[in-house]
C-alpha cells in the first residue's frame, strides 16, 4: 500500500514538474545570454522529465500488472541515454565555443587596441593639422575675424591686431560691428548685407575707411562669408580684411594724373589725333576740332573706311597722306618730323604741320600712333611779313650806311671849311661882339664834329659781331686816358688824381680805352671849375671795378638808367649833350660781359663805375 502511494506521488510530482517546465520555465530565458543555448537546455530538460514519467509509468505498470511496462522502461532509458549524449555533445560544443569566444575576444581586443592606436594617431594628426592651419591663418597679413550668430567675436588673428591696432584679448567676446565705421552700421545697409549674405553665402570686396586708436585712417577691403553648421543653418560669420590704403592712394594718384593729363591734352594748342593699330581713332582733343572743324562724334571710334566717307575728314587725311605715314610709323617704329601741308576748310586755306610718333605698350610693342597737328597759317603770314620787313630793313641799313658815309666824308668837309674861316677871323682885330659870335661858331662846329664822330663810333660798334680780345693792363689804359684829358682839365683849373698805380690785367679790346676817355671827358665837361676828379681800380676777385668820381651837380635817381640810352637828353638838370657818349660806353661794356652804372658821390657829384671780368668768356 505504501509503495503504491509513493508511486502515485512520484508520478504526480514528475507530471507537475513537466507542466511547470512547459508553462513557466520559458520565463527563465531572460537569464541566458544565448537564446539558442537556452532552447537546447529547455529541450533536454523536457526530455529528462518525459523519461522520468515513462520510468514512473513502468513502476506503475509493474505494480498493477499492466502489459506495457518494459516498453516504458526501455523508452525512458533510451531517452536518458540520448539526453546524456546530447548533453555531452553540447558540453563539448560549449567548451569549443568558449575557446572560440575567448579567441574572438582576444582578436577583438587587439583590434580595439589597434583602432585606439589609430585614433590616437588620427587625433595627433588632427591637432597638428589644426595647429598648421592656425599658424597659416596667424601668419597671414590679412585680418581674419570670426564671430558667432550673436555677433560676438570668437577669433581675432594677428593680422587683425596689426590692421585694427587692437589686441585680440581686448575684443574677444565684444560685438564685431564695433570695429567698423558708423556708415557701415546703417540699418538699410545692414539689411541689404544680411540679405545678400543669406542668398549668396558671401559678400566680396567692400571698401571701407576705418580709424585706429592711434588716429590713423586706413582704407580696407572687407569680404564676409557665412559659417554653416551641420544643420545647414548659419552659426556665424568670418570676415577677411585687407589694408588697401596704399592701393587706394596709388589709384587716386593715377586718377589725378589721368585727369591732369586729360586737362593738358585738352588744353594743348596743338591738335591731337590717336590711332590704334586697327586704324581706329582712339582720341582727339578740342584743338583738333578747332583746327580741322571735324567734330569728335563724327570720327571718334571709327575706322578709316567710316571716316573717309566724311568729306572734310577725307580732304584732311589725304592732305596728310595718312595711310602711307601710318604704315611707316606703325611697322618701322619710327617718328616722322613735322611736314607742312595745306588744307582748305570752308574756303579758308590753312597751313598745318603734322608730327607722327609711335606709342609703345609695356612690352615695347607699338600700341598707338600719335599725330600732333599744329596750325602755322598765322606764322607763315608773319614770316612773309618779316621777310618783307627784313628786305626793307636791309635797304634802310644801306641808306644808314650811305648817310654815315656822307656825314663822315661830305659833311665834315664844309664843316672843316667853316672851322678854318672862324679861326682866321679870330686872328684879326675885330669887334668884341663879332669875336663872341665867331667863338660861338667855333664851339658849335666842334660840337657838330664831336656828334658826327660819336655817331660813327656807335654805328661801328653795333654792327661788329666779332671783336678781337687780348690781355691788356687796365691801369695803363686808365693812365693814358688821364694823360689825354689833363690839358682840358687844366683849362678849368681842375685836377685828375689817379688813386691806383698797380697793374690790372684783363682780357679786353682796345675799345675800353675809349670808355675811360669818354667818362673822364664827361666829368671834366659837367663838373665846376677848380674841382677834383678821382679815378681808380678796385679788385673784386673775378673782376675789376673802375671808378670816376666828379664834383658836378649830380644826377637824379630817375635818370640814372636813362642816361645810358641812345639820344636820351637830360633837361633842366644842368647836364647838356646828346647822350651819344654814354650809349657808346654802355654798348662797349656789354660786349665785354661787363656792367656800367652811376651812383651819387657822398661828397657831392657822381661816381661812374665800370665792372669788367678779368677773363672774358
Amino acid at each position: 500500500m505504501i509503495s503504491e502511494i509513493i508511486t502515485i506521488i512520484g508520478f504526480t510530482i514528475i507530471f507537475s514538474l513537466a507542466l511547470i517546465n512547459v508553462y513557466f520555465l520559458k520565463y527563465a530565458e531572460r537569464f541566458f545570454k544565448d537564446p539558442e543555448e537556452f532552447q537546447q537546455s529547455h529541450t533536454m530538460f523536457l526530455i529528462i522529465l518525459f523519461a522520468l514519467i515513462l520510468h514512473s509509468l513502468y513502476h506503475f505498470s509493474e505494480h498493477f500488472g499492466l502489459p506495457y511496462g518494459p516498453i516504458f522502461e526501455i523508452t525512458s532509458v533510451y531517452l536518458i541515454v540520448a539526453v546524456m549524449a546530447k548533453a555531452t555533445k553540447h558540453a563539448l560544443y560549449l567548451e569549443i565555443s568558449a575557446e572560440i569566444k575567448k579567441e574572438r575576444k582576444v582578436r577583438e581586443l587587439m583590434e580595439y587596441r589597434a583602432i585606439q592606436s589609430r585614433l590616437g594617431d588620427t587625433s595627433k594628426e588632427l591637432v597638428e593639422t589644426k595647429n598648421f592651419f592656425n599658424n597659416i591663418i596667424q601668419s597671414s597679413a590679412d585680418a581674419i575675424v570670426a564671430s558667432g550668430i550673436d555677433k560676438k567675436i570668437t577669433y581675432f588673428s594677428k593680422g587683425a591686431e596689426e590692421l585694427f591696432e587692437i589686441k585680440a584679448s581686448d575684443v574677444i567676446g565684444h560685438n564685431v560691428l564695433d570695429l567698423y565705421p558708423k556708415e557701415f552700421l546703417r540699418k538699410k545697409d545692414r539689411m541689404d548685407r544680411a540679405r545678400e549674405l543669406k542668398e549668396k553665402g558671401y559678400i566680396k570686396n567692400m571698401t571701407l575707411k576705418i580709424s585706429t586708436p592711434s588716429n590713423k585712417f586706413k582704407s580696407i577691403s572687407l569680404s564676409i562669408s557665412s559659417l554653416m553648421g551641420e544643420d545647414k543653418k548659419i552659426k556665424g560669420t568670418v570676415g577677411v580684411a585687407k589694408d588697401i590704403t596704399d592701393e587706394v592712394r596709388a589709384a587716386n594718384e593715377i586718377r589725378q594724373l589721368k585727369e591732369l593729363s586729360d586737362k593738358i591734352l585738352e588744353g594743348m594748342p596743338e591738335g591731337l589725333l590717336l590711332l590704334d593699330l586697327k586704324f581706329r581713332i582712339a582720341r582727339v582733343n578740342k584743338s583738333f576740332v578747332r583746327i580741322t572743324g571735324i567734330e569728335k562724334k563724327e570720327i571718334a571710334g571709327k575706322n578709316i573706311l567710316e571716316y573717309m566717307k566724311i568729306p572734310v575728314a577725307e580732304k584732311l587725311f589725304e592732305a596728310m597722306n595718312l595711310k602711307k605715314k601710318f604704315s611707316y610709323v606703325a611697322f618701322n617704329e619710327k617718328t616722322i618730323k613735322p611736314e607742312e601741308f595745306t588744307f582748305n576748310l570752308d574756303g579758308e586755306e590753312k597751313t598745318l604741320t603734322d608730327y607722327w610718333t609711335p606709342v609703345f605698350d609695356r612690352e615695347g610693342r607699338v600700341e598707338f600712333v600719335l599725330i600732333i597737328l599744329q596750325e602755322i597759317t598765322l606764322r607763315k603770314e608773319l614770316e612773309k611779313s618779316l621777310m618783307e620787313q627784313a628786305e626793307q630793313l636791309q635797304k634802310s641799313n644801306e641808306l644808314k650806311d650811305i648817310f654815315t658815309d656822307i656825314m663822315r666824308h661830305d659833311i665834315l668837309n664844309p664843316i672843316g671849311v667853316i672851322k678854318n674861316y672862324a679861326e682866321i677871323i679870330t686872328l684879326e682885330d675885330i669887334n668884341p661882339l663879332v669875336k663872341r659870335s665867331v667863338d660861338a661858331i667855333s664851339r658849335n662846329v666842334e660840337k657838330t664834329v664831336e656828334m658826327i664822330d660819336a655817331a660813327s663810333k656807335l654805328e661801328k660798334i653795333e654792327s661788329v659781331e666779332q671783336i678781337d680780345f687780348e690781355t691788356l693792363d687796365l691801369g695803363v689804359l686808365l693812365r693814358d686816358a688821364v694823360e689825354n684829358t689833363t690839358v682840358r682839365a687844366a683849362e678849368k683849373g681842375m685836377k685828375i688824381i689817379m688813386e691806383s698805380e698797380g697793374s690790372y690785367p684783363a682780357t679786353v679790346s682796345s675799345f675800353i680805352g675809349a670808355v675811360f676817355l669818354n667818362l673822364l671827358t664827361n666829368a671834366i665837361k659837367y663838373s665846376p671849375e677848380n674841382t677834383e676828379i678821382r679815378v681808380g681800380v678796385i679788385d673784386l676777385d673775378t673782376a675789376w671795378k673802375v671808378y670816376v668820381k666828379d664834383r658836378g651837380e649830380g644826377i637824379s635817381d630817375r635818370y640814372k638808367e636813362t642816361i645810358f640810352t641812345r639820344f636820351e637828353r637830360l633837361q633842366k638838370e644842368g647836364v647838356k649833350g646828346t647822350g651819344l657818349g654814354l650809349a657808346i660806353v654802355k654798348r662797349i661794356v656789354e660786349i665785354h660781359s661787363g656792367n656800367v652804372w652811376v651812383e651819387d658821390n657822398p661828397g657831392g657829384g657822381s661816381v661812374f663805375y665800370v665792372e669788367l671780368p678779368k677773363e672774358f668768356k
